[in-house]
């Protein structure tokens, strides 16, 4: 028989509540959530790699279409305010 706790978290979300009920100073709690930001930017890093690798993209393609001016000019009447 399964005598583990339901919850509507996952265990990430488990393991971080479990944290933050011993009590953290503020210290702590801004560098706790400096690695998660870390963490965050790791995966993000990861998916965007898997994505360009799967894509066919470098990172000189996606430096090149960041600096590409891609505005369309604005062709209207100008205001001519007296």
């Amino acid at each position: 028989m399964d005598s583990s706790l339901q919850t509507p978290f996952n265990a990430a979300q488990v393991e971080i509540l479990k944290l933050f009920s011993q009590g953290l100073t503020e210290e702590q709690t801004e560098e706790l959530r400096k690695l998660l930001i870390e963490f965050r930017f790791k995966l993000l890093n990861e998916h965007v790699q898997k994505v360009a690798e799967e894509k066919g993209i470098s990172v000189k393609d996606i430096d090149a279409a960041s600096n590409e001016h891609r505005r369309t000019p604005y062709k209207g009447k100008p205001n001519n305010r007296k």
